[in-house]
């Protein structure tokens, strides 16, 4: 188990410090006592009951009569309490949940007892409590009363013997259950012991305001150094070891100090470092390096073993830090408001406060980067590049903005708000030379990277990777846009694995086989930083020992002689609770319980008691392969089926599995799936098959009856369709003979207008020639002149034009006129009549003797005709007209 025991304290900065403030855990009240149990959950005695807390929820119990005063941890089942007026013990049922049980022998008579205690004590297998009264001692179930000799101030347990201090008499040990005086306290007052503890051979006795005693050869004297001094005058209220050498002293006016085996102070955490109060009302050091403190107001923890600590500027004097450089025994800090200097030393916290930081005069402002080079402090200011000599600072060129510093072969490089700058010795001064082509944009990191490689960042745009030429001009640029980095503004870093590009999720290591970055890691964060560090901030290395860390409001500093060999067999993997639901309900129910098929969805919650930086995973029996939990410590199942099912949750600290733990419960048969339920089916199938038999009977029979009324309805159906098909093929008979006798009818009209015609020119010519003959017959003497009439007659008659058949045509085809008309307007009376011809199929002979044309203006005609129908030459026009 990790222990403070055998290693020192680191001395410079806060440990880390974790405030909860009393909304946080319900508001209940001051707490008075603290223990842990072995697989590291914290419980507290508070002046509403009993307080559990796991690093991620609170949780409250109720049981005691008054307010909890003390509290004792024998696992995390099983707890022994004091209170106002009661004591008694708590055990964790099925659910998780802790139940109370008074073992005070005397709760029906109270009015004339009003015991309070302050102290609970797990010696062997005996249970002491301690009041002023009275000590009584729980053992096998049975209750022991040791009255007082007079009236218990405190009492303490060392090294497995039990001591109390009686007002009166003095300084106690309890010897096979009985009191023995081992000194008396001759002074006035008599000093108000709160600790006690071992140095070397002697008892070392802690009181409140009187400083330290030390108990020797029987005799209790006081000891006159100078962490004495301090403790008489803070007020110690309380006190607990950590470890074998260091020890804690909480305290009424001054917060929390800390000395070693020595006796030197080395950490004073107080208000003015972050504490929410300097009154200290209890302590507790857990076995994973955790001081708790329950204060006058909230509670609150030092992490001991952290490799961080923390210097914050709660009152302005130095600000925020970005940067920081060591040389010799000054540290320089250069922050938001400016360059500061103080002594390695001052950084101790054995001070009261951080406020030994000066200003260095001249360089108010924002510094971005401390270098030494030359043995000498350059400073990149947003109003230019400084350096430091003599306490005095000393412009270099007149370029401002100067994020960072680097040293290139004889050159320096200065990445600024625009490009880089480069600076070169002139007699034995650096000077500014000139800026480097191609390079533009607010360059905030340069990394050298080889012979003529440098890695440039500009954190708009991208990463640039650039290879120099002999007068420091980019031969070769690659450009890595910074979208190709997920997530928030990306830095670089060069570590022992090559280039990397971070960003807040992600980590891109640089790929020189191939130029380019692989895919992305997920960076683990560090959750004790993760809220304060600045953004991307990146760490610079101070000294073999520690690193430098910007964060918001101060800085910190990282011990790297702290190592991650915390992680070992310690660590106990804890089920917290188990919830069974549906899409309506949710209940609770324990490892191991049966559960209604009903609430076959389980959620376990599961973790590592008060550990940061853990990830979980889970797998069931049904499968090997882990599954990462994105949710946290919680664990979702869902849709199980009936039968055993086993969880195994395990643990991770960075990439090492530090626990594993199996739980196991069982979802009940359906009521659908029991023994009755396959009784009933089958009972059920035998019914089903007895209906289907009795159904196919009648069914069979309903067949038969309707198999005659089938076939005789058919019958009729296909005498109805082949009645219908001989009427639809008498119709299209009909139809055809009709069509038929049309074309006849218009036929035998047009052969009737035409011998119309010529009976009317017959008749014509008959009756003219008749009334000549007439004539004749009246008067003879004009024969001659007559026969010349008749001849003339008979030959006009034979060239005139007789437009009888033309109408009779016309007649007959007005509708094709028409839409002739309508689709070519253009076409002439003329046109019509040809096409009308054309349409009845008379040839051009025909058409010509019919117009007293010649064949050959008939042939004209129709090739005009085809331009005013917009006929191609190749298409029959004959066909074209009987379609319309």
């Amino acid at each position: 188990m990790p222990s403070l025991a055998f290693q020192e304290l680191p001395v410079k900065g806060v440990p880390y410090l974790n405030n909860f403030p009393p909304s946080q855990y319900g508001h209940k009240g001051k707490i008075w006592d603290i223990d842990t149990a072995p697989n590291g959950m914290v419980y507290m005695a508070s002046n509403r009951g009993l307080l559990e807390y796991d690093g991620r929820h609170w949780k409250s119990y109720n049981g005691s009569r008054g307010i909890t005063r003390s509290v004792t941890v024998i696992n995390d089942s099983l707890i022994y309490s004091g209170s106002d007026l009661d004591f008694g013990v708590w055990k964790r049922n099925l659910y998780k949940e802790f139940e109370y049980t008074s073992l005070y022998p005397f709760r029906e008579d109270l009015n004339q007892i009003s015991e309070e205690f302050w102290n609970v004590h797990a010696i062997d297998d005996n249970i002491f409590f301690v009041s002023a009264s009275n000590i009584y001692v729980y053992t096998n179930g049975s209750l022991t009363k040791i009255p007082a000799p007079n009236e218990i101030q405190k009492s303490f347990e060392l090294s497995g013997t039990l001591y109390f201090v009686d007002e009166i008499n003095g300084l106690y040990e309890l010897q096979d259950l009985s009191p023995k005086l081992l000194t008396v306290l001759n002074f006035n007052p008599v000093p108000e012991i709160v600790g006690m503890y071992e140095n070397e051979d002697r008892l070392i006795l802690v009181s409140q305001n009187s400083g330290l005693y030390k108990y020797e050869l029987g005799e209790v004297k006081p000891l006159d150094t100078e962490l004495s001094r301090i403790l008489r005058e803070a007020n110690v209220f309380s006190f607990e070891k950590i470890g074998d050498t260091n020890k804690a002293f909480g305290t009424i006016l001054r917060g929390l100090y800390i000395s070693d085996e020595e006796g030197n102070i080395t950490h004073h955490v107080n208000k003015n470092k972050g504490l929410q109060n300097n009154t200290v009302l209890s302590l507790h050091y857990s076995p994973k390096g955790k001081l708790w403190m329950g204060m006058d107001y909230g509670i609150s923890y030092l992490d001991l073993m952290h490799k961080f600590t923390f210097f914050y500027d709660f009152h302005g004097d130095f600000g925020t830090g970005y940067t920081a450089v060591l040389r010799g025994k000054d540290f320089y800090l250069g922050t938001n408001q400016g360059l500061y200097t103080a002594t390695w030393d001052e950084l101790n916290d054995s001070h009261e406060d951080f406020d030994n930081f000066r200003l260095i005069p001249g360089s108010e402002g924002q510094v971005w980067s401390l270098n030494i080079i030359e043995d000498e402090v350059w400073v990149g200011h947003d109003r230019g590049l400084f350096t430091l000599k003599g306490g005095i600072l000393n412009r270099i060129g007149e370029q401002s903005g100067i994020w960072t510093i680097k040293t290139y072969k004889n050159y320096l490089l200065a990445g600024t708000y625009n490009g880089i700058s480069i600076f070169r010795k002139r007699n034995g001064e650096w000077v500014f030379w000139k800026k480097m082509d191609l390079i533009i944009g607010s360059c905030n990191q340069i990394i050298i990277d080889g012979e003529n490689t440098i890695w440039i960042n500009i954190p708009t745009f991208g990463v640039i990777k650039a290879t120099l030429g002999d007068d420091l001009e980019p031969i070769y640029r690659d450009i890595y846009s910074s979208e190709e980095f997920e997530g928030s503004r990306h830095s670089l870093l060069k570590t022992d694995e090559g280039i990397q590009v971070t960003t807040g999720n992600y980590r891109y290591l640089f790929d020189p086989t191939d130029n380019s970055f692989k895919e992305p890691v997920k960076s683990e964060p560090n959750s004790a930083l993760e809220d304060l560090l600045r953004e991307n901030a990146l760490p610079r290395s101070l000294t073999s020992d520690y690193d430098f860390y910007p964060i918001y409001n101060g800085f910190a500093l990282r011990n790297l002689t702290i190592s991650n060999e915390n992680i070992n067999n310690s660590y106990q993997l804890v089920f917290r609770s188990f919830e069974a639901f549906n899409n309506n309900d949710v209940f609770q129910t324990y490892q191991g319980a049966n559960i209604s098929y009903k609430y076959n969805n389980v959620r376990i919650e599961a973790l590592i008691p008060n550990e940061e930086s853990i990830r979980y995973q889970y797998k069931s029996e049904r499968s090997e392969k882990w599954v990462d939990n994105e949710e946290g410590n919680s664990f979702n199942l869902i849709g199980l089926s009936h039968g055993n099912h086993t969880v195994t949750v395990r643990a991770i600290m960075g990439d090492t599995v530090v626990a594993e733990r199996s739980a196991s419960f069982k979802v009940s048969t359906p009521w659908f799936l029991s023994w009755y339920a396959y009784l009933i089916y089958l009972m059920l199938v035998v019914v089903l098959i007895w209906v289907i038999y009795y159904w196919q009977d009648i069914s069979l029979k309903k067949q038969k009856k309707y198999l005659l009324t089938d076939k005789r309805s058919s019958l009729q159906q296909q005498e109805e369709k082949y009645r219908q098909r001989l009427k639809t093929a008498e119709k299209a008979r009909l139809k055809a003979e009709i069509e038929q006798v049309k074309e006849q009818l218009k036929a035998k009209t047009i052969e009737l207008a035409t011998k119309a015609k010529e009976n009317d020119e017959k008749n014509k010519i008959l009756s003219s020639l008749n009334q000549k003959l007439e004539s004749i017959e009246k008067k003879p003497e004009t024969l001659k002149r007559k026969l010349s009439e008749m001849k003339r007659i008979i030959d006009t008659h034979s060239n005139s034009d007789d437009n009888t058949f033309e109408i009779q045509i016309d007649q007959l085809h007005q509708k094709f006129y028409e839409t002739l008309r309508r689709e070519f307007p253009e076409l002439t009376r003329y046109d019509l009549r040809l096409c009308a011809y054309i349409k009845i199929g008379f040839d051009s002979k025909e058409i010509a003797d019919l117009l007293n044309i010649k064949p050959s203006s008939v042939y004209i005609s129709r090739s005009r005709l085809r331009k005013k129908l917009n006929i191609e030459t190749d298409e029959d026009l004959h066909g074209y007209l009987n379609s319309i």
